[in-house]
């Protein structure tokens, strides 16, 4: 399958660095470049808007960077003026259902977020620095290049984002980094993120809400790939002098054959400790990284009921653990040795369901069989309890909600 991933883990992320970097690995320029300038017709208050594409080197890296120049005569947009035109310029552009719908969600969020900030419905948010004509020519761009390539929401990944660190200067007070806004869609659409590298603003909120809408799973390592092409989007502002740089890959997805590792197993039978002490060392055991405890009863020496403490641990914890045991149940050996198995891919999505009539994030992990045969869908329980207190209903009611729409 068609997979781009988009590598934000030490970059960070914004909308200009995203479009550059979807125009390096390859879309159209000129389709683009139409697009954005379109933008003025559904945008009061915009006279103009001119797009410049331009080859860069960051530390002898090259990369491409965009240059979007709005002629504003406003200082501040409503949400809904700024959702409207969206909408309207997608409807004209005649982007696919896919690329339309990453557009309007982006631009969707960016409005819920400040929304949820200031405390106020969406109808009453003004936006200021994320009003402007860039914002939107930033989403309809990235919709468009979506689009060039042929690029579909399930085709397309993403790493753990980088934030960066340090205090901002914001139109409402300094903040440390991330901003409140950005913060707050980190937070609605689940994606994982760190500080660092460096101190900064590495994560804006249009860039944020543009890798929310556009990505369907999030990876900790890159997959089993093949990779054709690389793109490189460097973004306008300078850190330590350069800007960052955005790498977005795009190949093809291998057919996962499934994952065989080492792991050891230990095991030690008891008989003259309780059940409760027993599983005060399980709950011990686990909180300092088993991979796994169980607990299994048996027939020891002279017909005595006995305990047989098993423990899954990863290559080289294995010491500790053995210590942990003794030092607890007081037993006199830990047997050891190492076994391998099978471990099913696993993967996390963010998944839009509706439930009572509102739009929600799910996180949805899958796991798949040797030759990527679907084994388990399971939904996020912590997304499905703010689900459940936000709209009524019960938990059980939510589930089978959710599981319909992700099945």
């Amino acid at each position: 399958m068609k997979l781009m991933v988009v590598d934000c883990s030490v970059s960070g992320v914004s909308g200009d660095m995203l479009l550059a970097a979807l125009l390096d690995v390859g879309a159209d320029k000129e389709v683009v470049k139409r697009a954005i300038e379109r933008v003025p017709k559904f945008l009061d208050g915009c006279k103009e808007i001119t797009f410049k594409l331009e080859e860069v080197y960051v530390d002898e890296l090259k990369a491409k960077r965009v240059k979007i120049v709005a002629k504003d005569v406003v200082n501040s947009r409503s949400a809904v003026t700024l959702i409207d035109a969206v909408k309207e310029c997608v409807s004209d552009l005649n982007l696919s259902n896919d690329a339309a719908n990453i557009a309007i969600n982006a631009i969707e969020l960016l409005a819920r977020a400040e929304a949820n900030v200031h405390d106020e419905p969406i109808e009453s948010v003004r936006l200021h620095e994320l009003g402007m004509a860039d914002t939107v020519a930033d989403i309809i761009g990235v919709a468009a290049a979506l689009d060039s390539l042929n690029l579909r929401r399930e085709m397309i990944a993403t790493t753990r984002l980088a934030v960066g660190g340090g205090v901002l200067k914001l139109s409402h007070g300094i903040f440390p980094a991330p901003a409140p806004v950005t913060l707050e869609l980190l937070k609605v659409s689940g994606i994982p993120f760190s500080g660092g590298p460096i101190e900064g603003e590495l994560a804006t909120p249009t860039g944020v809400a543009l890798l929310a809408s556009m990505s369907s799973r999030v990876i900790q390592v890159y997959p089993p790939m093949s990779v054709e092409k690389i793109g490189y989007g460097a973004g306008s502002i300078l850190h330590d002098g350069n800007p960052s740089v955005l790498r977005l890959l795009l190949g093809q997805e291998q057919e996962t054959r499934g994952n065989v590792e080492e792991i050891m197993l230990l095991e030690t039978n008891v008989d003259d400790v309780s059940g409760e002490s027993l599983a005060y060392v399980a709950d011990k055991l686990l909180s300092e990284g088993a991979l796994d405890v169980n607990i299994i009863q048996a027939i020891g020496k002279k017909g005595r009921p006995t305990s047989i403490l098993r423990v899954l641990s990863k290559k080289g914890h294995e010491a500790n653990f053995a210590r942990t045991m003794m030092q607890e149940l007081g037993t006199l050996g830990v047997r050891f040795l190492t076994v391998g198995r099978f471990v099913a891919m696993r993967e996390e999505s963010l998944v839009d369901v509706r439930i009572a009539g509102r739009i929600f994030k799910v996180r949805v992990k899958r796991s798949f069989l040797p030759g990527g045969e679907p084994l388990t869908l399971k939904p996020e329980f912590e997304d499905l309890r703010t689900i459940a207190r936000e709209t009524g209903l019960t938990i059980r009611e939510v589930e089978n909600a959710v599981k319909k729409q992700i099945s």
